[in-house]
C-alpha cells in the first residue's frame, strides 16, 4: 500500500508575503522506481556477457541467424560502450560502424531491446535553438540477471506501447485539423473578383 505524506506549504503572494498555508499531499510509493544506474561489473564482463547473450539468442533462435547485417551491429554496438560504461551511441553512428543501413541497426537493436538482452530509455535534452525539449539518442544498459531480463522486456513492450500512442494522437489531431480547414475553407462566402463592367 502506498504511504501518504502530509505537508504544509507557505503560499505567498505578489508582494512576497505568506498569505495563507495549504496541505499538500504527496504520495510515497514503497516500490522504488526502477534505475538505469550503470552496473558495477567492468566494462570487459558486460561486453562478454551481451556477447555471449547475443550468441545464445542466436543458437536458441530468439534471433533471426540469416541476418548478416545484424550481426555486424551487434558487434559494433556494444564495442561503442564508453569507458566509464556509458552507452548512448545513435542509430547513425551504429549503422555508420557496422557498414549497414539505418534501418537495420534500428531493427537490430530493436530486436535486441524485445527480447530483453538490452534496456533503453529515451533521453530528452534542451535545444535552445527550437526553445524546447528534443529527443536524442537513446540510452543503453546491458541486461545481466534472468530478473533484469524479464523487467526489461516488459519495459519495452510499456516503452512501445506509449510511443504508438502518442503517434497515434498526432496522425488523429493532424487529420481532425485537416479535415477543419477543409470545412473552413469550404464554407467562406466567396468574394466578387474585379470586374471592369461595374465601374
Amino acid at each position: 500500500m502506498e504511504r501518504l505524506t502530509r505537508l504544509r506549504v507557505p503560499l505567498q503572494a505578489e508582494d512576497g508575503r505568506r498569505s495563507r498555508e495549504t496541505p499538500v499531499t504527496f504520495v510515497k510509493n514503497r516500490v522504488p522506481a526502477l534505475s538505469h544506474a550503470q552496473n558495477a561489473i567492468p566494462r570487459d564482463k558486460l561486453k562478454s556477457l551481451f556477447k555471449s547473450g547475443v550468441e545464445a539468442a542466436l543458437m536458441t533462435g530468439e534471433l533471426p541467424s540469416r541476418n548478416h547485417g545484424w550481426k555486424s551491429v551487434f558487434d559494433k554496438f556494444i564495442d561503442l560502450m564508453g569507458p566509464d560504461g556509458s552507452w548512448f551511441p545513435s542509430h547513425a553512428k551504429v549503422a555508420e560502424k557496422a557498414g549497414v543501413s539505418e534501418r537495420t541497426a534500428w531493427a537490430a537493436i530493436n530486436a535486441l531491446e524485445s527480447i530483453g538482452l538490452i534496456r533503453v530509455e529515451a533521453r530528452y535534452l534542451y535545444d535552445p535553438e527550437k526553445g524546447k525539449t528534443v529527443r536524442t539518442s537513446n540510452l543503453y544498459e546491458v541486461v545481466v540477471t534472468k530478473a533484469q531480463r524479464a523487467i526489461a522486456i516488459l519495459a519495452a513492450a510499456a516503452r512501445k506501447a506509449k510511443e504508438a500512442a502518442k503517434r497515434q494522437w498526432a496522425i488523429a489531431s493532424r487529420s481532425s485539423m485537416a479535415e477543419w480547414g477543409r470545412r473552413v475553407i469550404h464554407h467562406l462566402p466567396a468574394t466578387a473578383a474585379e470586374d471592369p463592367q461595374l465601374n
